[in-house]
């Protein structure tokens, strides 16, 4: 699982979260 763990910054918040093409989970740390 951890091969699909993504780290999202300020600038890619909006391109792999918000226009993701399907479900996201994201964990606030």
């Amino acid at each position: 699982m951890s091969e699909q763990i993504v780290h999202i910054t300020d600038d890619t918040f909006e391109a792999e979260v918000l226009k993701a093409e399907q479900p996201v989970l994201v964990d606030y740390w």
